[in-house]
């Protein structure tokens, strides 16, 4: 018995005209979306991009500023690591910002950007190099034979800054023996954690 009811509303329902047929008239709600409805929908989608955006540009900047210091890092230990495979000192001369813009690094008389590949342009990042004792050239750190640091010259800090504003990383030569480490924010003294 229940069947045939079931049957007949089916058949009832498949027969209705729906969606745009051309047979239908089109209900209140389907003719589009109006213009007050635009410019809410316009509003809400402003104020999210403006809540964002400031988000989005210290993210890029934090980005920037991890990707030279890791230039940094890598360029230090590529320097020692040739120290002690051809044994023989090899210097690492440091081009801070205020001279050249991006920065550049030379090792034994070969210059390179720090830019990586060009991705950091020009008023984009600050970079500085701490050293304890002054050194020739300046800006620079050698590495003996066995890939240590000469005494005296430690801690050699190098320092990524955003220009804009943001958190500054280094890189930091630390040990007699060439010991290196990255840290992030500013110098603690008690700690000696940061950086300078």
């Amino acid at each position: 018995m229940k069947i045939p009811i079931l049957f007949k509303f089916l058949h009832i329902y498949n027969t209705q005209k729906i969606g745009n047929s051309p047979h239908t008239k089109p209900r209140k709600g389907d003719d589009g979306f109006t213009l007050l409805e635009v410019l809410v929908i316009a509003l809400i989608v402003g104020i999210l991009s403006s809540i964002a955006a400031p988000g989005w540009l210290a993210f890029i900047n934090n980005q920037r500023v991890r990707t030279v210091n890791d230039r940094v890092l890598q360029t230090l230990r590529s320097a020692q690591s040739e120290a002690k495979r051809s044994k023989r000192p090899v210097t690492v001369t440091f081009n801070p910002t205020p001279a050249t813009d991006p920065p550049t690094v030379t090792i034994d008389n070969i210059t390179q950007q720090l830019n990586v590949g060009g991705e950091i342009k020009k008023d984009t990042i600050t970079l500085t190099v701490n050293q304890p004792a002054p050194t020739t050239p300046a800006n620079s750190i050698t590495f003996d034979y066995q890939g240590n640091p000469p005494t005296g010259s430690t801690p050699f800090y190098v320092t990524v800054v955003p220009a804009r504003g943001g958190a500054k990383k280094c890189v930091i030569v630390e040990t007699l023996l060439g010991g290196m480490r990255t840290d992030e924010g500013t110098f603690d003294t008690n700690t000696k954690q940061g950086c300078k």
